[in-house]
């Protein structure tokens, strides 16, 4: 279907983010990134699953360690 409105791509929204984060100064983008997480942490504290996203988080950063190790020691670190 050929749609008269033309909508970004997911690359291309993502790609002007990144464009309009770096132009930013370092103080602004510390801003920027603590306001992120303060969000973050607002939605887990609202969110009526927080206990279990905080448990899958934890098992994704296991998941990662092991992973991390497993690759050092495959290429001898």
């Amino acid at each position: 279907m050929d749609l008269p409105v033309k909508f970004p791509s997911e690359t291309e929204v993502i790609l002007d983010d990144v464009a309009r984060f770096r132009a930013l100064t370092p103080e602004e983008q510390v801003r920027e990134l603590k306001g992120l997480l303060h969000t973050g942490a607002r939605i887990l504290r609202n969110s009526p699953k927080a206990a279990w996203a905080r448990q899958y988080a934890e098992e994704q950063e296991v998941l990662a360690q092991r992973a991390i190790r497993e690759f050092l020691a495959r290429h001898g670190y």
